[in-house]
């Protein structure tokens, strides 16, 4: 594993670049018809008026604002949704060796450190949460189980790349 992040770095180095990336912007690969925006756009908006009503009927009382926050919650990703769908096959090639790139190797090696440290925190809290018998609301200690992944990923990663990049 140290030979190919090893090699990986060097590849990565040797252009004069410090990161690769996984996707990349085609010089000239097309135009995007104008429809596919439109159909984008139009993807966005039902997908936002969805979740909009959603939320709203969920909460009867405050139909409307709750319509509202729900539409400005789910407008950005709705839309980003129908620009992934109809028009980034036209702007957008897949980058042959991003599977190979060394950022992606450190994602792997975090994510793989922070499942062990979440795996093994689980674990010693259900031993004791039965050998003392302790009550505790399950949502707290999901919720810290996610935060505690994700602060353990990002903290390992920072580590990895710190480290390959000395």
């Amino acid at each position: 594993m140290g030979e190919s992040l090893d090699a990986a770095r060097k590849a990565c180095f040797t252009r004069g670049m410090s990161k690769a990336y996984f996707t990349s912007t085609s010089p000239r690969r097309g135009r995007v018809p104008f429809g596919h925006y439109v159909l984008a756009l139009a993807l966005g908006a039902v997908l936002t008026i969805a979740v909009a009503l959603v939320v709203a009927a969920t909460n009867p009382d405050d139909f409307w604002l709750a319509a509202g926050i729900g539409a400005l919650c789910a407008a950005y990703p709705s839309v980003s949704l129908g620009l992934k769908v109809f028009v980034s096959n036209n702007t957008v090639s897949r980058d042959e060796r991003g599977e190979q790139s060394v950022e992606l190797l450190w994602m792997r090696q975090a994510g793989s450190g922070a499942f062990l440290d979440v795996l093994i925190a689980t674990i010693v809290a259900a031993v004791i949460v039965m050998v003392f018998r302790f009550e505790v609301d399950a949502l707290p200690v999901l919720l810290a189980l996610i935060a505690l992944s994700a602060v353990d990923a990002g903290l390992r990663y920072f580590v990895i790349r710190h480290r390959a990049l000395k």
